[in-house]
């Protein structure tokens, strides 16, 4: 019978505070039975993790593949629009347009074309400015015992020697 981890660790916290079983000797049998069998299953993650990292690697690739030919046709496209305005403009026509073709050249209600920024007047600039919160500062305050409002240290756990690795291999 295939058990998940959570059904093996459950039995471990279980046993180890069973006070119903007779002998120690049979509670620290049990003990390592669930232990070797705890050990199988961390093994098992650790190859499920990584043969997932390598669909993650293989998804990447496909997504930047489509990426590029996306790319390729949205760069067609802008050529094709390109085409039937330098024909019609050759033309000095605007194209027929009917139920079947609804295609239509105008002019756009507008853009600026800057030439030369260095010239331009100061009364046409705005100043940005943004505010953002500095949690490196933050972080190293609170690591060296300050209190700051609004804020605190958390320390979650977190699983090392699973790492995805490099999708170009």
């Amino acid at each position: 019978m295939k058990r998940s981890i959570l059904d093996i660790t459950s039995d471990l916290a279980l046993i180890q505070h069973d006070v119903q079983l007779t002998s120690e000797e049979d509670v620290m049998q049990r003990v390592d039975e669930l232990y070797v069998e705890l050990h199988r299953k961390e093994d098992g993650i650790y190859w499920l993790y990584t043969d997932n990292e390598k669909k993650v690697g293989m998804v990447k690739d496909h997504i930047n593949k489509c990426k590029v030919i996306l790319n390729v046709i949205q760069r067609d496209n802008e050529q094709i629009k390109g085409l039937v305005i330098d024909t019609h403009q050759s033309l000095n026509s605007v194209p027929k347009h009917s139920v079947f073709n609804p295609i239509k050249v105008r002019n756009s209600s507008g853009a600026v074309l800057v030439e030369d920024e260095s010239i331009i007047p100061k009364e046409y600039f705005i100043l940005v400015q943004e505010e953002r919160l500095d949690k490196k500062r933050i972080l190293k305050e609170l690591k060296e015992g300050n209190k700051i409002p609004g804020v605190k240290l958390v320390k979650k756990p977190f699983v090392s020697g699973l790492k995805e690795r490099s999708h170009n291999e």
